[in-house]
């Protein structure tokens, strides 16, 4: 069996606690093989002594970066070294076998794309993907089936596709504010290469945590998200009728939160239909190279 090096590129902002827990975990990975890119966005220094303090477990790269996930992942990228790379976010919690399991997946099946089960470890948080049994991801399940946290590449896939598209992501210079985990698979399958979801492997993250969800200003970010769902959607040649249905589904996400007396989150989801709704007909440009 070949024992695939893997390359986790991390990018981090503002953060301490969470990412402090993620290192941690890595230290309990029962596969050793792997390389953590920390990509710090930070501009002062506040994580070089947790960075420094994991350094004798595993190998880490620790890298400056401007703002923006999408640049930040894309320079990650050019250092990386391994077989399959990944893009962990820093507030998930791998299992201690996940890396194991992934592995056997690789030399186990003919893909070269493997998206995992998303947990939430909130206690009282909302399952996120609790039945979705496994299956080939297509355009039509990719925003159910994928995340950020969830995917991993084989090098050639990330060699042949290339790097993000820096006008998605947080904290990119334009008002789309997300997309850019869909978007990549998409982009892949553009190219030919097959993706599987695997619900029997899982990577842990934290939804709906009031305290997490302040901090991160989600009101402020809901409408730029709901922008680059369409930005997305148009970028991608979507017909009108599933672009409907995506409008549909946000009107019942926002009657399901009234119904629950969840105001704060029906104001939330609002903001992202009408995100939506104003860039509906948006014409997306050839990405510049």
């Amino acid at each position: 069996m070949k024992k695939f090096r893997y390359s986790l590129i991390l990018c981090t902002v503002n953060r301490t606690d969470f990412l402090e827990s993620f290192l941690e975990c890595l230290c309990k990975q029962e596969y050793k093989d792997f390389e953590l890119i920390l990509v710090d966005q930070n501009l002062d220094d506040r994580v070089n002594k947790i960075v420094d303090s994991f350094k004798e477990y595993y190998k880490i790269k620790h890298i400056k970066s401007e703002k923006g996930l999408s640049k930040a992942r894309n320079i990650g990228l050019k250092h990386v070294e391994g077989d399959i790379i990944a893009f962990p976010d820093d507030d998930c919690i791998y299992s201690e076998n996940m890396l194991e399991k992934i592995n056997d997946f690789f030399n186990n099946y003919n893909y070269e794309i493997l998206s995992i089960k998303m947990t939430n470890n909130v206690p009282g948080g909302r399952k996120v993907q609790h039945n979705v049994p496994s299956q080939e991801v297509n355009r039509k399940n990719v925003m159910k089936l994928m995340a950020s946290i969830s995917m991993f590449y084989k090098r050639n896939v990330i060699n042949k596709v290339g790097g993000f598209d820096e006008r998605l992501g947080l904290g990119a210079k334009t008002i789309f504010q997300g997309g850019e985990d869909y978007d990549y698979p998409l982009r892949a399958m553009n190219k030919g290469f097959k993706i599987y979801y695997d619900n029997t492997i899982e990577v842990f993250h934290p939804w709906d945590d009031k305290d997490i969800d302040q901090k991160k200003n989600l009101s402020e970010k809901s409408y730029n998200g709901g922008a680059a769902e369409m930005f997305l959607l148009n970028k991608h040649h979507y017909n009108f009728i599933f672009k409907l249905m995506r409008i549909t589904r946000r009107i019942i996400i926002i009657l399901y939160y009234i119904m629950r007396l969840d105001i704060y989150r029906a104001k939330l989801s609002f903001s992202i239909l009408k995100g939506m709704l104003s860039h509906f007909f948006y014409k997306v440009e050839l990405e510049k190279k």
